[in-house]
């Protein structure tokens, strides 16, 4: 959820088919360590807003309704040491530059991320409930999200109007709008047992579009080789406490009103397990046809997630993803990149591995680290040459969440994670523009509501 800090070689090399996106755990509090994603029926805690209508006397007929809204504010700001004082740009010709990750930020530019309101109903399984989620979304961060049909419609970046920025560029105007879910619950009385109808974001990654949910402003790898959302169908299965089970069909990868290739459809789904207190693990798939104009060619990504809470105040996680394109086209993709087109490669994957570490220091202080690697081939590489790419790209991440007032009603809401990051590939052509690595420094500031 969006960081902030890869490069447009980063771009060019793994936004091939490139979704930015991750799961959401549905809780809006702030959270100081990885999280995995959870899937419970169990209602978000009454935040600050609710508060708030508490004390105008408005809040008690939500209430009765079991309705609960919140939301949260995220700005940041990244220094990119190769790059800096560069706008944003699709054209890889232009002295403008990427930031890289979901937030395609310049260095030394200041981004209004996110301002989210969520309108929940919580339901529940042991009767006959209807529930469901509306979230919207208002910032620079929504230009990269947008699904099918609403907004930039990834058929072909030459066919974004005028009014959106016209030739391609989907980032313009700077700050955007978007629905990010609309989806309804139902509960049919079968204790552990629900359906949900609508567009969700996406069941896989560690990291979530939520930046409360991430222990970092920055976004792994991996994270921009998973979809944002999907619309659909899935059904939610508790088998016992240690095991569940989410199975489901959509239209595909960030596709909602409109779809780039027809009415094919892809399988998703996740299974989760949680042994104990502190070990838990999720498996997240998605199978089928995601590539514009082209159903006949899938594409296959396994996600595996796991956390182990160590101790009281060391928690580790990792995500690891193996990625398999038959078409490889990236032409029409909705992603955070989509407007790159590198031409239709016939064949690509990628795997990789990302490891957390998150040590509370206390109430105020959480200490979080990341490493990862990510390996991803491209055959006809679309640079023009007609060849194939093979690139390894590495980063570390060290970062601090400071949370200035833990108890208080108003401000435990605030929390600041400034970080440092380097990012490495072992092949220059494009990456970084021309250099094999960059250093960045970032910081955000998040206001759960």
């Amino acid at each position: 959820m969006l960081n902030r800090k890869v490069s447009m070689a980063v771009v060019a090399a793994v936004a091939a088919t490139a979704s930015v996106a991750l799961a959401d755990s549905k809780t809006p509090t702030l959270t100081l360590e990885p999280t995995v994603a959870t899937l419970a029926d169990a209602p978000a805690p009454r935040a600050l807003l609710m508060a708030g209508l508490d004390r105008l006397g408005a809040a008690k007929a939500l209430d009765d309704l079991n309705i609960n809204i919140y939301g949260w504010v995220e700005v940041g700001y990244t220094y990119n040491h190769r790059h800096q004082n560069r706008e944003n740009s699709v054209d890889p010709d232009s002295p403008k530059v990427f930031g890289g990750g979901f937030n395609h930020e310049a260095g030394d530019n200041v981004m209004f991320n996110q301002l989210v309101l969520r309108f929940e109903r919580s339901v529940d399984t042991s009767k006959v409930d209807v529930g469901g989620m509306i979230e919207l979304m208002y910032g620079e961060d929504a230009n990269g999200i947008h699904a099918g049909g609403l907004g930039y419609n990834g058929d072909d970046p030459s066919d974004i109007p005028a009014e959106k920025g016209g030739a391609g560029d989907r980032y313009h105007p700077k700050y955007q709008f978007d629905i990010v879910q609309a989806y309804v619950d139902v509960a049919v009385g079968m204790k552990g047992l629900k359906f949900r109808a609508g567009k969700f974001v996406t069941l896989m990654g560690y990291e979530s579009l939520n930046p409360n949910l991430n222990p970092f402003y920055s976004h792994s790898y991996i994270a921009q080789i998973e979809p944002a959302t999907h619309t659909g169908i899935l059904a939610f299965y508790e088998l016992n406490d240690q095991w569940r089970v989410v199975a489901g069909i959509s239209r595909g990868w960030d596709m909602a009103t409109e779809d780039n290739n027809g009415c094919a459809i892809d399988f998703i789904g996740q299974l989760g397990y949680t042994p104990s207190k502190t070990w838990s693990a999720v498996l997240n798939w998605s199978v089928g046809p995601e590539n514009a104009g082209d159903s006949a060619h899938y594409r296959i990504v396994i996600d595996p997630v796991v956390k182990w809470k160590v101790t009281d105040a060391l928690t580790l996680g990792a995500e690891g993803i193996w990625y398999y394109d038959g078409g490889g086209d990236n032409s029409g993709a909705p992603a955070a990149f989509a407007p790159l087109n590198f031409g239709n490669r016939t064949y690509s994957d990628a795997w990789g591995v990302a490891v957390y570490a998150g040590y509370v220091i206390n109430d105020y202080l959480t200490l979080n680290g990341r490493i990862e690697k990510l390996h991803y081939y491209l055959a006809n590489n679309g640079f023009g040459d007609g060849l194939s790419s093979d690139i390894n790209l590495y980063e570390g991440t060290l970062g601090v969440a400071i949370k200035p007032f833990p108890k208080d009603q108003w401000g435990s809401g605030l929390m600041i994670r400034p970080e440092v990051r380097y990012d490495y590939s072992d092949n220059s052509y494009g990456v970084f523009f021309g250099h094999h690595d960059q250093l960045t420094f970032g910081v955000d500031v998040i206001y759960a509501f």
